[in-house]
């Protein structure tokens, strides 16, 4: 009988989860939508490209409506019960409300696990494409987009510019290089190679192959390799990743990665570990949401399923609003990047416990 109610509970479960985080998804479109149409008629892009957009932006907004489409469903599931008396039927067969709550908190304890590889397998990624595009027609134009992405320059001495066209942090390559060589201010040589490629051994530049003009007086030299040629420039990759990449954009293993490689120059800049130790800390958020939703349920199961939804709703503007604060004093350098992002977690957690553990059932 146990495992027939325990099946009954979870298919109201996700069914619950299935509709409300379908509006979240929605509901965070639309307002995508309205808040850059103007940018997107602006820029005249091609529909193709505003399907692709969105259609990266998509797993953004269901990992960020998943906490919240648990703790609603939770709240939904155990409010709808209540309200046809099931559970009264339940208790007075001997079936306690914990025991009722076990399969969901294990289900938010998978959902979490889950939570950690999508956003780091497969959210990112996306991510990184949806930010590209918009950065190519210019539909984000919030602080963290300004960010240069492509057509880098970087002054390599007082004589020598360097540009790249392009640059991919995950295989260390950069596309389309040029660097020019001025004397008074009038160009002397130039080099420009398809290719550059980071070398781990020699820790230096690599060109495969390149191709070279010189200019003496009105004489015009020309040079061209096919091997591969070391070359030195004043930066490595990791500072490329620093000018030209957002933490978002990166997952836990390169994040992790990247930071010891930071650690190792003795580069402070603590918003990577931050962003590092947040993957993990955000995964966490969907257990406790489940927690905090059977709290809320069953400790006044008789008051109105709309009082339960608006509690919800507050929990879910706390929690981010904690976490988002918790973010930016690790920015800043006033907490350790661990505690930044596990301290509102770790409170969230002791919080619905105790009401969990002191609940009537």
């Amino acid at each position: 009988m146990q495992k027939l109610v325990d099946k009954y509970i979870l298919q109201h479960f996700a069914s619950k989860v299935i509709s409300t985080i379908m509006a979240f998804i929605v509901i965070f479109l639309l307002v995508d939508i309205v808040d850059h149409l103007d940018h997107i008629m602006d820029s005249e892009m091609p529909s193709g490209e505003i399907i692709r957009y969105y259609y990266h932006t998509v797993p953004w907004y269901f990992s960020l409506g998943l906490p919240m489409s648990l703790l609603l469903a939770t709240v939904f599931t155990f409010g709808i019960l209540q309200k046809n008396n099931e559970l009264s039927a339940l208790k007075a067969s001997g079936v306690s409300i914990r025991r009722l709550s076990v399969p969901l908190l294990i289900l938010g304890l998978l959902f979490s696990i889950f939570s950690f590889y999508f956003d780091n397998l497969y959210v990112t990624e996306h991510l990184q494409k949806r930010n590209n595009l918009g950065s190519k027609y210019h539909l984000i134009r919030s602080k963290a987009m300004k960010m240069k992405k492509k057509d880098i320059f970087r002054q390599e001495s007082n004589n020598e510019v360097l540009g790249i066209k392009r640059y991919e942090f995950r295989n260390k390559t950069a596309h389309n290089i040029s660097i020019q060589k001025f004397a008074d201010g009038t160009l002397i040589a130039r080099l420009d190679a398809p290719i550059m490629k980071w070398n781990e051994d020699k820790q230096l530049w690599i060109l495969p192959n390149h191709f070279t003009r010189s200019w003496t007086g009105d004489s015009l030299k020309f040079y061209t390799s096919e091997k591969d040629t070391v070359i030195k420039l004043n930066f490595t990759p990791t500072d490329l990743t620093q000018s030209t990449v957002k933490p978002e954009e990166m997952n836990y293993w390169e994040l992790k990665i990247f930071v010891d490689k930071l650690e190792q120059h003795g580069v402070k800049d603590p918003r990577w570990a931050v962003n590092m130790y947040f993957k993990p800390a955000f995964a966490c958020t969907s257990f406790l949401m489940v927690l905090f939703g059977l709290s809320l349920s069953i400790r006044k199961p008789r008051s109105n399923l709309a009082v339960g939804i608006g509690i919800s709703i507050f929990v879910i503007f706390m929690y981010y609003a904690a976490i988002k604060t918790g973010q930016s004093l690790g920015y800043k350098g006033s907490l350790s990047p661990f505690l930044s992002v596990w301290l509102p977690n770790l409170i969230f957690f002791a919080s619905g416990l105790y009401l969990f553990k002191n609940t009537r059932t």
